[in-house]
């Protein structure tokens, strides 16, 4: 499935997951330095393309975990682990800090709930 044929994809998630995708990229430039791969999965949030890269919801959340530092978890496998698109992000925002609007907008967005789990 594309990002684009999916229900919870917006033009808007789009725009703002292209954004953030391109700051991975550059996190994972800085950190290649160092000697650190690319390591993001498949449907990763920063990956341009994916279903959560695309969802406006998602985007809204790694906006908030990026710019407040919260925690981003990986989608997949789901085992606890730090997102590697987020901790590259994180990498490019310590070298580039983002600009005070984007705090003041992340202060007052609460995280997403949830998906419920269907039985």
């Amino acid at each position: 499935m594309s990002a684009t044929d999916h229900h919870r994809v917006s033009p808007e998630g789009r725009m703002l997951g292209k954004t953030m995708a391109r700051f991975a990229d550059m996190g994972f430039k800085q950190l290649a330095a160092i000697g650190v791969s690319d390591t993001r999965c498949a449907s990763c949030a920063f990956r341009l393309g994916t279903v959560p890269n695309g969802c406006i919801q998602t985007q809204l959340d790694t906006l908030k975990a990026v710019t407040e530092g919260g925690r981003f978890l990986c989608h997949a496998p789901q085992d606890g682990r730090l997102c590697a698109g987020y901790v590259a992000c994180r990498a490019y925002k310590a070298m580039h800090p983002l600009p005070p609007e984007i705090r003041a907008f992340t202060e007052h967005y609460p995280y997403s709930p949830p998906d419920e789990v269907k039985p």
